[in-house]
């Protein structure tokens, strides 16, 4: 299986520096930022338009849309 190469901290542009720092200061694993760092505009796009869309956007409050997450989670035996 093929493995994405991880950019380290040093190496990320100064958002990402700044999204990876956020993540872990919140106590969140930034190894997403760092495989995503390998094409930074999909990361861009992730972020900033279907993440915000999706769990900010629509109808659906955005705690309903994460306790749905976190039921996903669980069900699919992602934890942290």
């Amino acid at each position: 299986m093929t493995q994405l190469k991880r950019t380290p901290r040093d190496e990320l542009t100064p958002e990402l520096a700044a999204l990876h720092d956020q993540l872990t200061k919140e106590g969140v694993e930034p190894r997403f930022v760092e495989a995503g760092a390998n094409a930074p505009e999909l990361l861009d796009w992730y972020f900033n338009s279907f993440y915000g869309t999706v769990f900010y956007g629509g109808r659906v409050e955005p705690r309903i849309k994460e306790l749905l997450r976190l039921k996903l989670s669980k069900t699919h035996g992602c934890y942290l």
